[in-house]
């Protein structure tokens, strides 16, 4: 439903009235970004019976960095609940959300989570070509929280100045902006007494714990933090680390379940628990040992692997019983000719070269992608009035194989109270692990959500307990976040079970404090581990 209509250039008028004041076009080095501009439709809803009236602003928000100003249009699309009036409660929770990337527009999340309406498309499966279908989303978050979607600068509908690339496009640099974002909103909006929340994805993750720390020294106080499919730590990235295929093999386990491959005669919870006994036991004191393992020993690590994953234990043992992700989604389904799909392991494809241990594409997000970037743009376009120029963009245009700032993507990264060392005070990756726990240690009231699809072959949940396990936080505050498990891939909302399941996570989240939060954990115990002194 679309039944009124207002727009206009930027200012400081209420959205409820749309902007009126314009300003002219921003400069810097011969380049200009464009006017800051926003339009606001009215919309209404049915969730549980109750009929809700919001509305909807698509718009630009203008931000500067400490070298460049202005530096970027920030592109984002908010809904907020309304009264009959129109008047939008300005101590209601607001929640920013973001997909990750890094350089991502938040397509993804806006077409598919927690927004009034979402796209109506095949579970796990290839989805045909246009026409798509939007419907009324039942799972939306608004009745809890008014929500903004948040275009990260040079992606989406936002853009860029060249000469702020350098800084925005970093780690560091990232962060700082979408702070400048939320403070800026949050005066153009009056809403600096709402209870604020942010909800990252992906790299949205690494975006978003370090930028709970940042928004506290810049004086903005989070009430709560909702994290999914994490990426915390790039460390454990590198397939040179044994944590890297141990954090891996819970998922190795539950794609093979999945797909009839291993544990046909074993519900899936047992299973996982299973293979992450194995994982934190056998197979870490294995790689330990290195080229010291006797042979015997390593054979049977390999078998009870293949037993767990599906995959046969000779592969296991050649491999020195490190498989990393790509060949496990090539070998698990080789003899069916198919590969399992990276984001969500339910998926499987046809590869066109299915002995190379490479794949030729990613399965699911060729399935998904083309469907949720058109009806993204067809709906802001068409529904919410969206329509300026230039066309959006899936990812800022950034050369991921370009070390110079501003050409490529920086990952040094500066933690909260970071000594010199002999890489200066940052690390060249990011690990905000120590961002996450000064967040909560800072601001003992904070709140984290921590969400995970069990078949993410992206970013897999047992590294992510394993980072969460390393926080270092007083034994008080450890309660203080929470595990939460979907039968879905990397995107945990684009099945409708699971995004049932998170909606209902949701709503419960944002009804509790922080000491409370330990009614929505559901990460299972495992035994102590033995240690022989």
């Amino acid at each position: 439903m679309n039944d009124n209509e207002v727009n206009g250039q930027s200012g400081n008028a209420d959205p409820a009235q749309g902007a009126s004041v314009k300003q002219a076009p921003k400069q810097n080095g011969g380049k200009t970004l464009p006017e800051p501009y926003e339009k606001t439709t009215w919309h209404s809803t049915t969730v549980d019976g109750r009929e809700l009236r919001y509305q909807a602003t698509v718009g630009t928000i203008t931000i500067d960095t400490p070298k460049v100003k202005p530096a970027a249009s920030i592109f984002f699309t908010a809904f907020n609940l309304a009264d009959d009036e129109g008047h939008v409660d300005g101590t209601r929770p607001v929640t920013f959300i973001f997909n990750g990337g890094p350089g991502s527009s938040t397509t993804f999340l806006l077409m598919g989570s927690v927004a009034p309406k979402r796209i109506d498309v095949p579970d796990a499966a290839p989805v045909p070509a246009a026409p798509y279908r939007l419907t009324d989303n039942p799972y939306t978050l608004l009745p809890s929280s008014d929500l903004v979607f948040i275009d990260a600068a040079g992606a989406g509908f936002s853009e860029i100045l060249d000469a702020a690339k350098p800084e925005l496009w970093s780690v560091d640099g990232d962060v700082a902006g979408f702070s400048a974002f939320i403070r800026a909103y949050l005066s153009k909006y009056h809403r600096w007494n709402s209870p604020k929340y942010v909800l990252g994805e992906s790299y949205g993750t690494t975006r978003g714990a370090a930028l709970a720390y940042r928004l506290q020294q810049d004086g903005v106080a989070l009430n709560g933090l909702v994290l999914i499919s994490n990426i915390l730590d790039y460390a454990f990235v590198l397939d040179t680390s044994d944590q890297f295929y141990i954090g891996y093999f819970p998922t190795f386990a539950s794609v093979a379940k999945y797909h009839g491959k291993a544990a046909n005669d074993v519900e899936t919870a047992a299973h996982l628990q299973a293979a992450r006994a194995f994982a934190n036991g056998p197979l870490r004191q294995a790689l330990a040992a290195g080229a010291s393992l006797d042979d015997d020993t390593k054979w049977k690590v390999a078998e009870r692997y293949a037993e767990l994953t599906g995959l046969d234990a000779r592969y296991v043992y050649d491999s020195d019983l490190r498989v990393v992700d790509m060949r496990f989604r090539k070998a698990l389904l080789r003899d069916e000719g198919r590969i399992v799909g990276r984001y969500d392991g339910r998926v499987a494809g046809y590869d066109l070269d299915r002995m190379n241990d490479e794949e030729t594409f990613v399965v699911d997000d060729a399935f998904l992608d083309p469907a949720y970037s058109s009806l993204c743009n067809a709906y802001l376009r068409d529904e919410l009035g969206w329509d300026r120029v230039p066309e959006r963009r899936g990812f800022a245009d950034f050369d991921w194989n370009a070390t110079e700032p501003g050409k490529g993507w920086t990952w040094w990264h500066e933690q909260p109270g970071m000594t010199k060392s002999a890489w200066g005070s940052k690390i060249p990756f990011p690990n905000v692990v120590p961002d996450l726990a000064a967040a909560i240690a800072h601001q003992p009231t904070l709140k984290v959500l921590i969400g995970n699809g069990i078949y993410d072959l992206c970013t897999p949940f047992f590294q992510t307990e394993y980072d969460i396990d390393h926080l270092g936080l007083p034994k008080p505050l450890q309660s203080h976040v929470a595990f939460t498990y979907y039968p879905a891939g990397h995107m945990l909302y684009s099945a409708e079970t699971s995004l049932a399941k998170f909606s209902d996570d949701l709503q419960r989240f944002y009804s509790t404090d922080a000491d409370g939060l330990s009614t929505l954990n559901e990460r299972p115990a495992l035994p102590a581990p033995q240690i022989a002194l």
